[in-house]
């Protein structure tokens, strides 16, 4: 039988995974809302929804969309990278393959 492979370390957020996180995607000219897994690994232009003001205490919302300039890490793992060195615009992988269409499928036998 095959092993699960597991993550064996927590991945390290460096902004309040909570938020709305959006990466710009230049060929489609709009920002598009993605998980914070791989807002942390986007190579191009990064921005988040930052909220002022409080319900409970009765004061008025206010929202607004700011760039992010934080550290940029491989896919799935914790190691720093220069989003500058890697193809820009793009969700930077270990190998520069996508892990998560690696799995092979499965043919029928009939």
């Amino acid at each position: 039988m095959k092993e699960k492979k597991e993550q064996k370390v927590k991945l390290k957020y460096d902004f309040p995974s909570q938020l709305c996180c959006e990466v710009y995607v230049p060929n489609l000219e709009d920002w598009f809302r993605v998980t914070p897994k791989e807002f942390r690994s986007w190579c191009g232009q990064r921005r988040m929804l930052h909220l002022e003001g409080s319900i409970k205490q009765n004061t008025s919302i206010k929202a607004e969309y700011r760039d992010y300039d934080g550290p940029t890490y491989l896919y799935d793992s914790n190691k720093k990278i220069n989003p500058n060195k890697h193809t820009q615009d793009k969700v930077a992988f270990l190998h520069g393959k996508d892990p998560r269409e690696s799995k092979q499928r499965r043919h029928n036998a009939y």
